[in-house]
């Protein structure tokens, strides 16, 4: 049996948030290193046949509308703070003399072309 089916076989038990695993412990059950698991959830994650939810007490199948709704907004905040970030990133590369072209920022000139 392959990792993607022992981690999925291991998931139906993790039904409801008292029922949570941890990657570590996910992984310890299936045989498998915890980096391992943590890329068949992310990268298959559209292949599991449940929602699978993350939470402070780990992996687990949610049974409660309210698990769906506070994992989404879990998400969409953490998507706004990395959309933040990269507009700060983009604004301090740009006040750095970083170029940028449609886009993508590109070699800086050398200093001595700056001021010539």
């Amino acid at each position: 049996m392959d990792t993607f089916s022992r981690v999925c076989r291991e998931l139906q038990s993790c039904r409801g948030k008292a029922r949570a695993v941890t990657l570590a412990t996910l992984a310890e059950r299936v045989g498998s290193s915890r980096r391992e698991v943590e890329q068949i959830i992310e990268q298959q994650l559209s292949d599991f046949p449940w929602p699978i939810v993350a939470g402070a007490t780990g992996l687990y199948i949610p049974t409660e509308p309210d698990d769906l709704n506070a994992y989404i907004h879990n998400l969409h905040s953490r998507h706004r703070r990395m959309q933040l970030r990269e507009a700060t990133v983009r604004r301090k590369a740009r006040l750095a003399g970083w170029p940028e072209e449609s886009g993508l920022f590109q070699n800086r000139p050398r200093q001595q072309e700056l001021f010539t």
